[in-house]
């Protein structure tokens, strides 16, 4: 097999980038990491250096000079991956300028702020007639007042871009949700008044386990390169939150929908990782597409293990390689966000919808977890050494008065 030597550059050292400084350090590939904190993949063996840009990450001129750097530095090409939706929408922004010096994994502006931008996304899916959550674009206060009236509630207040409100409001909540009319002019108050761009969506009815992602890398042809499917067994926080357990699932079981985004993602002229969530309504039985991400993914190894390493192949893509399609994979192993996934069984021994022996079963097939690794501990050891201090119920609570904290501020 070739000897790869060009180095990677991940933006973000989260449990995602971890992910991916994992998957190349494995292979005898640098991987070197960008990052405005501590996170836990500071820690990874893998990770051959880091540079800290000391909270301005996301500043698209400040990162251009930094890869420029590290370029001059290694006196290699480099290929660089994103580890959020504003990671991508940057490196799209800016990819035309380094293209002598760094290889890319996404493509152009437009396609690429299609999906990051949750606004745009769904009005793209309304021109293609394809199913998705009803979701109405207030422009005002006075929108927001005729919407209130006529709207079913819950009603999920959703950003347009999740790191703007992360940054503007300081949360880790992927959005509010509106139980009344009068809670749902708050947020959008609250939003407005932070420069928080929100859309109103219903919420699709049903448990976890009713959500499924299709995920894989598209070439600069819009092609798929590679796919796969899992399930989602357990989610937290319980609203809207990550998998903390999924199942590698049989691709014959999304055949429909695989056509779908084949469609879509070249309509766009889309090029890059992606992963697109589609969730059963318990209402009419259709799938209907969630969002699609533009970047790298919570299990993200998952495909890996499987058999499909979307990553590495993404990589040698970027490098012209030539690659046969793939979308074989071993079926029925899962992946588990330990800690998390705690939390996650609690609650739900608590509110009725999960038994002891049920979970107990549920643990079969687990092959991959999202920090432990025997040969790589130190993320592991640090994330539990962060959250030690916190009790199941602790971690309960913990969620319960963000939602409180949030819910007061709106006021």
């Amino acid at each position: 097999m070739r000897k790869h030597s060009d180095p990677v550059v991940v933006l973000g050292g989260s449990l995602t980038g971890l992910g991916v400084l994992r998957t190349f350090g494995r292979r005898g590939i640098d991987a070197y990491l960008v990052t405005d904190r501590k996170e836990p993949a500071v820690f990874s063996k893998y990770c051959k250096r880091s540079f800290n840009v000391s909270g301005k990450r996301f500043d698209r001129e400040i990162l251009k000079k930094l890869l420029k750097r590290i370029g001059r530095m290694l006196g290699r090409r480099i290929v660089v991956y994103p580890t959020t939706d504003l990671d991508a929408l940057n490196l799209a922004e800016i990819k035309d300028d380094l293209a002598e010096d760094f290889h890319f994994v996404v493509g152009d502006k437009a396609p690429v702020e299609t999906l990051v931008n949750k606004s745009k996304f769904y009005k793209a899916l309304d021109r293609s007639g394809i199913d998705h959550p009803m979701t109405c674009f207030p422009e005002g206060m006075k929108d927001v007042q005729r919407i209130a009236v006529d709207i079913s509630y819950p009603v999920f207040v959703r950003p347009a871009i999740t790191q703007i409100m992360s940054q503007n409001l300081r949360t880790s909540a992927k959005g509010f949700i509106a139980h009344s009319p009068k809670e749902l002019l708050q947020y959008f108050h609250l939003a407005s008044t932070h420069r928080v761009e929100v859309m109103f969506q219903e919420i699709i009815p049903g448990p976890p386990d009713n959500s499924c992602q299709l995920e894989g890398y598209y070439n600069k042809n819009s092609r798929p390169v590679a796919l796969f499917a899992r399930q989602r067994l357990r989610i937290w926080p319980p609203d809207f939150g990550n998998t903390t357990l999924c199942v590698s699932m049989p691709m014959r079981e999304l055949t429909d929908e695989k056509t779908v985004i084949n469609k879509f993602l070249h309509q766009i002229g889309y090029h890059g990782l992606m992963s697109t969530e589609f969730k059963k309504d318990s209402r009419d039985g259709r799938q209907k597409i969630l969002e699609i991400n533009a970047r790298p993914w919570w299990h993200i190894w998952l495909s890996s293990k499987c058999g499909v390493d979307i990553v590495f192949l993404s990589y040698l893509d970027a490098m012209g390689e030539k690659i046969d399609y793939k979308e074989e994979y071993e079926i029925g192993v899962k992946s588990m966000y330990f800690l998390n996934d705690l939390l996650a069984s609690v609650s739900m021994f608590r509110d009725g919808s999960l038994r002891f022996d049920e979970w107990f079963r549920s643990l079969r097939g687990v092959k991959q977890f999202a920090f432990f690794s025997s040969d790589d501990m130190s993320p592991f050891v640090m994330e539990f050494a962060d959250r030690a201090r916190l009790s199941t119920f602790q971690g309960v609570l913990h969620s319960l008065r963000e939602k409180a904290r949030f819910s007061a501020h709106s006021s």
